[in-house]
């Protein structure tokens, strides 16, 4: 077993997939020379770890794997999945980097359906997307109800 300090403690965790923040944590916290740093960032990034860390500007580092996505691609699938008849997708990160999305989204499946449950499926309809979306946000309405708001 290894020793508490031993440096392939956090190497494990690296790789088992765990929370890259946390690595980096552990990596800081038992380093002892700044040099050893780069070899694991590369282990991360060769490993695909981290795939869904989000860099202090909002973007996704360009060393991840996640999946391009972009509001279009988004709009497009919405409407197509939930029959929606109207959707506006809005990426709200800073510089559009496509990572932090506001969608509103307007359907007949929604009729008699509570929000948690308009919500579960818009998450179901983008469920391979949203590992991969450090933000998002979303508003569900029915005909009825957009055509109410329209009118305000």
């Amino acid at each position: 077993m290894a020793s508490a300090k031993s440096p392939d403690r956090w190497k494990a965790r690296l790789l088992e997939g765990g929370s890259t923040a946390l690595t980096y944590a552990l990596v800081r916290a038992e380093v002892s020379f700044p040099a050893e740093v780069a070899p694991v960032r590369l282990q991360s990034s060769v490993a695909g770890v981290g795939a869904g860390v989000v860099s202090p500007l909002g973007c996704r580092p360009s060393w991840t794997t996640a999946m391009e996505l972009s509001a279009e691609y988004l709009r497009e699938k919405l409407q197509r999945d939930l029959e929606a008849e109207h959707v506006e997708v809005e990426d709200t990160t800073l510089n559009r980097c496509a990572c932090s999305f506001r969608v509103l989204v307007v359907s007949a499946k929604f009729e008699g359906k509570l929000l948690l449950q308009r919500h579960r499926l818009v998450n179901a309809c983008l469920a391979e997307e949203l590992p991969h979306i450090h933000a998002f946000e979303q508003k569900t309405l029915t005909p009825e109800q957009w055509a109410r708001e329209r009118q305000k």
